[in-house]
């Protein structure tokens, strides 16, 4: 599947020029242009390359190229088809652009449950990460909103591993601690989103959105991880899990769920202690959810 704001445009540019200009076939009949022309004879570009008179009806040195160019974008930056074909705009990695985000607000119609969004197309795997897979094997995976909502405020993002076959990890800091989050399972690691980097806040303002680990699945990959009505029955069970797990430990139960929320920025309000066994219960690479 490709982006829906993909476009496709035939253009016509001049090869004799070290810049191309690439010229959309819908406005390359202006007067102005002589390419298309016998007035080709007359262009500086073409007399440097050729002097003399030519007996072609266009220029020589006129090629036309299939491209294509984002819709949505306010100023169209053409791409030679082939190479399209490689960038997230001509697969399921679309749905990750900052720009098909802004303009198709696709968590508007995110379910939820109890108050936590919860996209439905998504797996969710025991320590709260969520991994998106196309029927290529391209897949993205990210921290859910469960696990958000806890960290609150993230103030730094850093990548333990970039490429290669590993456990995705990130080590996230929040409230002065650094915690290490990691999806269960291996993945063949092709980029992770630097991005964040300079943003943290917009992992937690939109977790959905903001991946960090971008790869293709190995045969263990989904191992473990929940879709569909067994994802949200085991988020119902986290939810009450973590309301427990507050109101057993001393000095938290202030901060257990009440309908179905848990306060926001545990991180915040918890001592370190507290929010490292935490973290270690519901978040590290052994959770069980169980």
């Amino acid at each position: 599947m490709t982006c829906p704001f993909l476009k496709e445009a035939q253009v016509k540019y001049c090869r004799a020029v070290s810049q191309r200009k690439l010229i959309p076939m819908t406005l390359s009949g202006r007067v102005e242009e002589k390419c298309s022309s016998a007035g080709y004879i007359s262009c500086l570009v073409y007399r440097a390359q050729a002097p003399g008179e030519g007996t072609a009806v266009v220029c020589p040195y006129l090629c036309e190229s299939l491209m294509q160019y984002c819709g949505g974008a306010p100023v169209a930056k053409f791409v030679p088809y082939s190479e399209s074909l490689q960038s997230r705009c001509g697969n399921d990695g679309y749905r990750y652009c900052e720009l098909y985000l802004s303009m198709a607000h696709p968590e508007d119609t995110c379910n939820e449950v109890h108050g936590v969004a919860m996209p439905e197309w998504l797996g969710y795997s025991a320590n709260h990460m969520w991994i998106d897979v196309t029927e290529g094997g391209m897949c993205h995976a990210g921290i859910d909103a469960f696990l958000c909502r806890a960290l609150g405020k993230i103030d730094r993002i850093a990548y333990v591993w970039q490429q290669g076959v590993h456990r995705p990890t990130a080590v996230l800091t929040a409230g002065g601690s650094d915690f290490e989050v990691v999806f269960p399972n291996e993945i063949l690691l092709t980029a992770c989103n630097l991005y964040l980097r300079a943003d943290p806040a917009h992992l937690t303002a939109n977790p959905y959105g903001s991946w960090l680990f971008e790869g293709r699945v190995e045969p263990r990959t989904l191992e473990g991880v929940r879709r569909g009505a067994e994802a949200r029955q085991w988020m119902e069970h986290e939810l009450s899990r973590i309301s427990q797990f507050l109101q057993d430990h001393a000095g938290m139960g202030e901060f257990a769920a009440d309908g179905g929320h848990f306060s926001s920025n545990l991180v915040g309000h918890l001592e370190r202690d507290q929010m490292l066994a935490l973290f270690h219960e519901f978040f590290s690479p052994f959770a069980s959810g169980r």
